[in-house]
């Protein structure tokens, strides 16, 4: 092996080792991590809930669109709040309770309902609510999982004459882990409702 051959190979391999040297400096690629897009919350202001055709008040935010429903019925009333920033809504169910509608059968409603939610929820939180200065008592679900449709609903009545039955619900495919900021603010929005609601 001549002169020439000896250098071309002694620089050939201290190329390599630098070139072997600065990649070991770099860490390897790696795929970044699933995020969320940040959502911007609104602020506020509630206002009242008053129509004739329903005996009851409360305060909603100004926000939320009220959305008139039919009804084959015409003793139950339907309608919506639509919150349509989040793209969610609230379903509301009026109906005056009598002899074929009775206290226990729709509050076992409501319960057959939570039913359907239990294979993909992670639990269901219930809080009870009792005004007995307005006559308002109910019961509020609070639904846990990331699949959830209905995260969150209670019904108020006064337990004589009428019942309400409020479900919130997404219009989307859930992922409340990526909602969740959205979905406490709502139910803050729902919580208010129900500590403003009063029967006429």
């Amino acid at each position: 092996m001549n002169f020439i051959e000896r250098n071309f190979q002694t620089i050939l391999l201290f190329f390599t080792a630098i070139c072997l040297f600065t990649a070991c400096d770099n860490p390897p690629q790696m795929p970044k991590p699933s995020t969320y897009l940040r959502l911007e919350l609104l602020n506020p202001n509630y206002i009242a809930f008053n129509d004739s055709e329903y005996p009851f008040t409360f305060s909603y935010p100004d926000y939320a669109q009220i959305q008139k429903l039919d009804s084959p019925n015409k003793n139950i009333k339907f309608f919506n709040l639509f919150f349509e920033k989040y793209n969610y809504v609230a379903n509301v169910t009026y109906l005056p309770l009598m002899a074929d509608t009775t206290l226990w059968a729709s509050v076992n409603d409501c319960y057959r309902f939570l039913k359907r939610h239990e294979k993909l929820s992670g639990g269901i939180v219930e809080q009870n609510y009792s005004n007995q200065e307005k006559k308002v008592y109910g019961t509020a679900f609070e639904i846990k999982g990331k699949d959830v449709v209905s995260p969150y609903q209670f019904y108020l009545t006064d337990s004589v004459n009428y019942f309400v039955r409020f479900s919130l619900n997404c219009n989307f495919v859930p992922n409340n882990d990526s909602c969740g900021v959205v979905i406490e603010q709502l139910k803050s929005d729902l919580n208010n409702i129900i500590s403003t609601f009063e029967w006429r």
